[in-house]
């Protein structure tokens, strides 16, 4: 089930975080700020956080923001599904629940930040799958030959 992130899951979340082996030391340092900042401003701000619980157990979790400075655009910053339930459909669910969840706030247009490397490979084909566009990439961004790759995927009507 889905549900808001607590601050009692911040442990659960770095743990699985790490275990999924796509995260350097120093992005799980981030993530581990970014959710200390949630429970004590963010979520205020009208950042999002939740998780996937089955039996108390944490299995994946999604991250998403309002973009400042733009009409209505949201950054999906963090979404992970532990390594040992990829692959049930946990990270499509998690960002369904995303969509709607920005849709429901008013959001018309996501962005995804991802890696560009080859680790990266079937998270990219995740975001393509489910009707993201490729929108460009930053060669060298995070590291020398490890690039940015963002996607888009508007989620109300462009009006014309």
């Amino acid at each position: 089930m889905i549900r808001p992130a607590t601050e009692a899951d911040i442990d659960a979340i770095l743990a699985l975080t790490e275990s999924t082996g796509y995260f350097k030391p120093l992005e799980l340092e981030a993530l581990a700020g970014v959710l200390a900042d949630y429970f004590a401003e963010t979520r205020d701000a009208g950042h999002r956080a939740f998780v996937w619980d089955e039996a108390g157990r944490v299995l994946g979790y999604v991250y998403h923001a309002p973009e400042e400075m733009t009409d209505n655009t949201w950054c999906l910053w963090w979404i992970a599904v532990a390594s040992d339930q990829q692959g049930r459909g946990l990270g499509a669910k998690l960002l369904s629940f995303a969509e709607d969840d920005i849709r429901a706030h008013g959001g018309r247009l996501i962005v995804v930040e991802t890696a560009d490397t080859p680790l990266y490979e079937p998270t990219r084909q995740f975001y393509l799958k489910r009707g993201y566009t490729a929108a460009g990439t930053v060669p060298h961004y995070y590291a020398d030959d490890d690039g940015k790759a963002i996607f888009t995927k508007l989620v109300v009507s462009v009006s014309g």
